[in-house]
């Protein structure tokens, strides 16, 4: 919890930092690559630290992504241009993604599935924490003393935590073949690479059309790299990511659960602030305030998920009722326009936020009681890799769709009405359109709304698909044993004591 803190705290921290970052280093037309490339390098290692984890054990893997993260962090603290400190935090991503697997994977390790349930729950408490602390910490940072120290208070909590980690992870993973597949893993690194750059340049950074010779090539890489995937790893001795797991019901079921949060996500975390701020005309403090009473609910949603997973021994029933929640909360903000109150979104979000927390530690939780001690490492990276993966597709399309509709909808305004307008500088700045004349402004307030409202209709069918997967889900019975007591007694032959 400490490490997954520090990396879920930076990300936030710097997001509200960015413009000042932008202003003292120069180069705001890049600002938006200090995102792609975290969100690059974390994408890319995740699933990589569940394998290694697997084979050199969780101490030594853990280790490795928090002196990463330090030393990564001092460089990005040191950056005198905006390119410097691009390859900083892409350089970041890789630890930063490691803290967040690992802490999933050693989770796993520890506790049983019936109590896990509740340790997922004051994990994602964690989260919504950070998420909560973040902006606070940043803007102090950037206010107080400089932007720099967002990234330089990482090394004293980096060091404890290391410290913390090195003296309490003491366990040992029973003996196994060291034989790290590098051919899968430069097959998944370049696909993965491609693909998150193709999503970035086509859609949500649109420095390139979807239809240029050079993001087909990205795209047509990352298509031709899991085909490769796919039949490299299904012949490998020791697999990055096993094939194999794949045919476990539960883990098939839950991989697409969690590519589906990640994609339904995005539309309504990502995109409503501009709505609050553009089209409702709400200063950005109102908004982030409104946007918090989900983030607020998100915690209590675990902790109900989690009591009910301990006291029951059951997940299924919650699996199946988080994506009907979640459904009704995306319809309900396809009602919105710009006759709507802000505060009319308030209770959405509550359920939006609730369901969020029963699904994502339920998913977990019952995915690792599926797995058996091998194959723990590269299960658990694997979800949380789907989980970027969709984060990071549902950036970039509905990023292009909501870029698309507002220029259809200005696009019916004659070139005396809508001028020079450039929209992609005019969303990074929601504050500026107040300033537009009457009759143009109220058309970017339309064009917004439209946009939005598409976004969440496009989220419907995606979440509609696993209401009805998650029907298939079988309910396992909740082991009340440890995967490491399960193996030793396994490798002796006895039987592993619960608890």
């Amino acid at each position: 919890m400490t490490a997954t803190f520090l990396s879920s705290l930076d990300s936030t921290a710097v997001s509200t930092a960015l413009p000042t970052i932008a202003g003292e280093l120069g180069g705001i037309d890049q600002l938006p690559w200090v995102l792609t490339a975290y969100l690059l390098g974390s994408v890319a290692a995740t699933p990589l630290y569940g394998k290694l984890s697997d084979i050199y054990g969780r101490r030594a893997l853990t280790e490795a992504a928090l002196t990463i993260f330090i030393v990564t962090s001092v460089m990005a603290a040191a950056s005198q241009t905006m390119w410097q400190l691009v390859v900083s935090r892409g350089l970041q991503g890789i630890g930063g993604g490691g803290l967040m697997a690992m802490g999933f994977i050693v989770i796993g390790d520890i506790f049983s599935p019936r109590e896990r349930g509740r340790y997922m729950g004051y994990y994602t408490m964690n989260f919504a924490a950070s998420a909560l602390a973040g902006p606070v910490i940043g803007g102090v940072f950037v206010d107080v003393a400089s932007w720099r120290w967002i990234f330089l208070v990482n090394v004293p909590l980096g060091l404890i935590t290391i410290a913390i980690i090195h003296t309490n992870l003491t366990f040992r993973l029973p003996a196994r073949v060291r034989n790290l597949d590098l051919t899968g893993s430069a097959i998944l690194v370049s696909g993965v690479t491609t693909l998150v750059l193709g999503v970035a340049l086509g859609g949500g950074d649109g420095s390139y059309g979807w239809a240029s010779p050079f993001i087909l090539a990205l795209l047509s890489w990352s298509i031709v790299s899991t085909a490769l995937f796919i039949w490299w790893e299904s012949r490998a001795s020791e697999p990055v990511l096993p094939m194999r797991l794949f045919s476990n019901r539960t883990f098939a079921i839950l991989t697409w659960g969690n590519f589906t949060y990640g994609v339904v996500g995005m539309a309504t975390f990502s995109f409503l602030p501009l709505f609050f701020q553009v089209s409702l005309g709400e200063a950005p403090t109102t908004a982030g305030l409104v946007l918090a009473a989900s983030t607020l609910c998100v915690p209590v949603g675990s902790w109900f998920a989690g009591r009910v997973i301990s006291d029951t021994g059951r997940y299924r029933w919650l699996v199946l009722t988080a994506p009907v929640l979640t459904l009704l909360t995306n319809l309900g903000f396809t009602t919105f326009d710009v006759d709507s109150s802000i505060y009319d979104a308030i209770p959405w979000l509550v359920v939006a936020g609730f369901a969020m927390g029963i699904i994502y530690p339920t998913m977990t939780t019952a995915t690792q009681n599926s797995l058996t001690l091998v194959d723990l490492g590269a299960g658990t990276a694997a979800i949380n890799f789907f989980r970027s993966l969709g984060s990071t597709i549902g950036v970039g399309a509905l990023g292009a769709l909501l870029t698309s509709t507002i220029n259809h909808e200005l696009g019916r305004l004659d070139a005396t009405e809508r001028g020079a307008l450039d929209v992609d500088e005019l969303l990074s700045t929601p504050q500026d359109i107040q300033a537009l004349e009457p009759t143009l402004r109220m058309a970017v307030e339309n064009a917004v709304a439209v946009a939005t409202n598409l976004i969440m209709w496009s989220a419907v069918p995606v979440i509609t698909l696993f209401c009805v997967i998650a029907w298939f889900l079988p309910e396992l019975e909740l082991r009340t044993t440890t995967a490491l007591a399960d193996a030793e007694a396994e490798q002796s032959g006895g039987a592993a004591t619960p608890g």
